[in-house]
């Protein structure tokens, strides 16, 4: 039998739909349609140039383009696969544009017939694109040769089976991202970068988040560890996993440790793609935060800067190898985020592989206008304290108290505020309450004007516990129960 070559990947595909559904079909090299036999229906992809031939041997309503999206159709027709339920074969009939018909099997004569799509497109047309991270064959193969701590490597590898999730990019995300220039107004740059990253995402047919390994280079106190913690929590809706470069990591703290050894276990770099929970896959593309990048140079840490080399190329990452799983793992989807203090001493070849964005240290203006009010949110949380007898917002006056006190440094700014807590605290003459951190101004046009609200609890309300009582019968009835409200009153003597 001659051997069919297509000339495209449309012909081809068709080819395969009608072997999967057993329908009758042969290919015409000469002609290059597809015809199916049964219901003598001519398949063309492209314009025949001698079509008018056909139409005169075969109706025009039985002549079917197929079209590039897995569509069947013509001028007239549009054409669907059904299933007999009876005889359990597919065929292939014609649905006028516009109308609706009642067909019946023309194998058998049923009517009991179902739709394999009830649009003209084949199902499946472009395939199930599953992505994975692991070959399952070369996991099932080397866990047969596992011999030390098997159970626990092939609990390590159970989190890495299945199809793989991915951190998808939503606008609600890119809202808070945005907001963050709020809070860190010397970031814009790394946002503008992370939000165009967004925009391609929306672009996917998974919306995935991907970006170059990027850097961000500044002093201490420029904001730049506690932005990328924001950011990665606002981007994985969790906090990501950081490692700090700082104390003299390993190489194998990143591709894990033989499992021959003494206290080995995995590494960190498979350990941010786990599933959290049974049934759930992977995650292809989690957020690792590198800090203290500087600290790896060529005469400490030598082994780590390998690693880097491997898991920041993609082409590298795609066969990323643990040495305690002992498989290699697709790691080309992660996304690394770097921060360091100067970018002197670090490799060369690290650096090139990186988007370096220089963070500029806070402005006195950009402290006093955006950094100062979301350390006073903070202050508050972290205090337990609530502001209904606090300012809403601090005003300018007390900002430049503040800033006068930690010396425009921001690292110290909320202990600058705890002291100027304790210099502006006064009890308010006429409710003799504690306030505090007002100006001069607001107490005298009245610091009620300027104060807080304690705020209202999130939770769902509910009636207070014994306030509703269930009788007998299942009927519940108000009762006034004081004493599971209030508690018992001691029973002393003219009380």
């Amino acid at each position: 039998m001659k051997e069919i070559i297509y000339k495209s990947d449309v012909q081809r595909r068709l080819a395969e739909v009608l072997d999967e559904l057993k329908i009758e079909a042969r290919y015409s090299p000469s002609d290059e349609v597809f015809i199916l036999p049964s219901q003598a229906i001519m398949v063309y992809e492209e314009k025949i140039p001698d079509l008018e031939k056909y139409k005169s041997q075969v109706p025009q309503e039985r002549i079917l383009q197929i079209h590039a999206d897995g569509s069947l159709s013509n001028e007239r027709y549009e054409a669907r696969i059904k299933r007999c339920d009876k005889c359990k074969k597919f065929f292939v009939f014609l649905k006028e544009k516009g109308q609706n018909k009642t067909f019946s099997c023309p194998m058998c004569g049923s009517s009991d017939l179902r739709f394999l799509s009830n649009n003209a497109r084949i199902p499946g047309w472009y395939g199930e694109k599953k992505q994975t991270i692991i070959d399952e064959r070369e996991a099932e193969k080397h866990l047969d040769s596992v011999v030390s701590q098997k159970e626990e490597i092939e609990s390590l590898i159970d989190k890495l089976r299945g199809e793989a999730r991915c951190v998808k990019a939503t606008g609600e995300q890119a809202s808070r991202i945005k907001k963050l220039l709020e809070k860190y107004p010397n970031m814009s740059e790394v946002v503008e970068y992370i939000l165009r990253a967004f925009e391609i995402a929306r672009l996917k047919e998974n919306h995935d988040i991907s970006f170059k390994p990027i850097v961000l280079v500044g002093g201490p106190g420029c904001g730049k560890s506690s932005f990328v913690s924001e950011l990665c929590e606002i981007i994985m809706g969790k906090k990501a996993l950081k490692v700090d470069l700082g104390n003299d990591v390993a190489s194998f703290t990143f591709t894990g440790s033989d499992p021959g050894y003494t206290h080995s276990r995995h590494g960190r770099i498979i350990e941010a793609m786990f599933s959290d929970k049974k049934g759930e896959g992977p995650l292809k593309n989690p957020v690792i935060h590198f800090d203290e990048l500087d600290k790896v140079n060529g005469k400490q840490n030598y082994s780590v800067e390998t690693v880097f080399y491997s898991i920041l190329e993609k082409n590298t990452a795609r066969r990323f190898y643990d040495n305690f799983i002992g498989i290699n793992v697709d790691a080309s989807g992660i996304n690394y985020i770097f921060t360091a203090n100067t970018l002197e001493g670090i490799p060369k070849p690290i650096v090139n592989r990186l988007r370096v964005f220089n963070i500029e240290n806070y402005s006195h203006k950009q402290l006093k206008d955006c950094v100062i009010d979301s350390c006073y949110k903070a202050w508050l949380c972290n205090n337990g304290i609530e502001a209904e007898w606090l300012p809403k917002v601090l005003s300018s006056f007390i900002k430049e108290r503040i800033l006068d006190e930690c010396h425009d440094d921001p690292r110290s700014i909320e202990d600058a505020i705890t002291s100027v807590f304790m210099d502006t605290l006064m009890e308010d003459s006429e409710t003799g309450h504690k306030i505090a951190l007002f100006s001069p101004d607001e107490i005298a046009a009245g610091w009620k004007n300027f104060r807080g609200a304690k705020a209202i609890s999130g939770q769902r309300w509910k009636l207070p516990r014994g306030f509703v009582k269930e009788e007998k019968g299942g009927e519940k009835v108000l009762v006034e129960e004081l004493l599971d409200l209030v508690g018992p009153f001691d029973n002393k003597e003219g009380e």
